[in-house]
């Protein structure tokens, strides 16, 4: 008996799978292919890379110049806060002082009429009897009226002017002790800096600010 075997070769090549279809040219494409998208995606990192670096300085620097413009903004801050507690310091002993010269007679009454200024024996505020005596009057810091040294005010000094003016203009200035009107300023600095100013008028019959 004789027996054929079907020839398969055909249907074998029919069905073989794709990958075993490549040619040899295909073969020698696909690495290449593989190292270009390689390289691509090399450069595709490294530009991110750079664009990161650039972001991160920008950022830097917008974070630089908020910090910069907040600490100058809180120092201004502070410094308005400070300048604002010490005015209201400086117009409270202002104040006070000025109270204090207000309730001295217009003029020293065992003393020649136009006098001004001091007597002899009046070398501290304690002694002095008329507003006068007040003229030219500085201490630093200030004091009380013992003499004793007023706590928490170590850079501050207050001064006191006295001078005469018209009863009918009392911005026209006059000699001293030549009117019935005296003109009182009292003057507080910090740290050389004015901080307060504080004006009253003395007349011969009463005193007001």
């Amino acid at each position: 008996m004789t027996y054929r075997c079907a020839d398969t070769s055909t249907a074998v090549r029919a069905f073989a799978p794709a990958r075993n279809r490549w040619t040899w040219a295909d073969r020698r494409a696909r690495p290449r292919a593989s190292r270009s998208s390689a390289a691509v995606a090399g450069r595709r990192v490294r530009g991110r890379r750079g664009f990161s670096y650039l972001e991160a300085s920008i950022s830097a620097l917008i974070l630089g110049i908020g910090v910069t413009a907040s600490m100058n903004l809180y120092g201004s801050f502070v410094r308005g806060a400070v300048a604002e507690k010490e005015q209201q310091a400086a117009m409270d002993l202002a104040s006070d002082l000025l109270a204090e010269i207000l309730t001295r007679a217009f003029e020293d009454p065992e003393l020649a009429p136009g006098s001004f200024g001091a007597g002899a024996g009046e070398v501290s505020r304690k002694d002095y009897e008329d507003v006068d005596d007040y003229h030219g009057w500085v201490e630093s810091p200030p004091q009380n009226l013992d003499g004793t040294v007023m706590t928490g005010y170590p850079n501050y000094r207050r001064e006191v002017r006295v001078w005469n003016v018209q009863l009918s203009d009392m911005k026209t200035v006059a000699s001293n002790g030549s009117t019935p009107v005296k003109v009182i300023e009292v003057r507080v600095l910090v740290s050389r800096k004015l901080r307060a100013t504080v004006v009253g008028y003395r007349t011969r019959h009463e005193g007001y600010e």
